[in-house]
């Protein structure tokens, strides 16, 4: 027998295994999505990292006071994290807050909507993987909540870009039966949209305004007409569907 480290093969053939990961420090920029106790006097932190996606990460003595990080620990926090990788654990070693969203909890269905994405990107996303594009996209959906835009619209362009980014989002312009415009108008159907006509008398859909919003550069809509809250509620959950479909 040979000796594997602490381990032993029986084989009889030596087998040079790797060392596990050296300790480091490492800088990255990001935001909390979620805070919680860990063990006694210790708290547990969620961030979404740029180049290394969602990561807990553990400060001792938080809750006690002996390490003060003050606001920079509260949910959707933006800022630059100094973080030391041990073999077991990534522990938080400082914060340079960025942003703060605080006017983001002027406005409790904008907080409820926050909580709503960071609770699925705990369920979706992959601990580990990087998200960049992904990251930028929730950071300016924040700003426009912390602006005051109306939480329905929001989530539903989000979730279409959401999806948009994984290659999953269902064509808003053309059917995906025939390749015809929709001309404003959808049914659903297996997760994308088809025109009435491949329909086969299925009552369609208004998305005209919905795609022009989803299509544009900023989430905060240029119009937010009565006509377009309805059309974002009615597409909502179809997208959240697609999203848990493709888990």
């Amino acid at each position: 027998m040979e000796r594997l480290g602490k381990g032993i093969e029986k084989t009889g053939i030596r087998i040079d295994l790797p060392e596990e990961t050296s300790q480091r420090l490492i800088k990255r920029t990001g935001v909390v999505l979620r805070r919680g106790n860990y063990m006694e006097g210790d708290v547990a932190v969620l961030l979404f990292l740029k180049s290394a996606g969602t990561n807990w990460v553990y400060v001792p003595g938080a809750s006690k006071g002996s390490m003060r990080f003050g606001g920079a620990l509260e949910p959707f926090v933006w800022g630059h994290y100094q973080l030391y990788q041990s073999k077991r654990k990534t522990y938080l070693k400082e914060i340079e807050v960025t942003e703060d969203f605080w006017a983001l909890r002027r406005y409790p269905r904008a907080v409820i909507q926050a909580v709503r994405w960071a609770k699925m990107f705990e369920r979706h996303l992959i601990p580990g993987y990087p998200y960049d594009d992904f990251l930028a996209l929730f950071y300016w959906a924040l700003k426009a909540l912390s602006e005051g835009a109306a939480s329905e619209l929001l989530d539903a362009r989000f979730l279409w870009r959401w999806l948009l980014s994984w290659g999953i989002a269902p064509d808003l312009l053309s059917c995906s039966a025939c390749g015809k415009p929709l001309g404003g108008r959808a049914v659903w159907r297996e997760g994308t949209f088809v025109c009435a006509d491949c329909a086969h008398g299925q009552n369609p859909l208004d998305i005209d305004e919905f795609a022009a919003y989803a299509l544009s550069k900023s989430f905060v809509p240029e119009n937010s007409t009565s006509k377009l809250l309805e059309q974002a509620r009615n597409v909502q959950q179809l997208f959240v569907r697609n999203l848990d479909d493709n888990r």
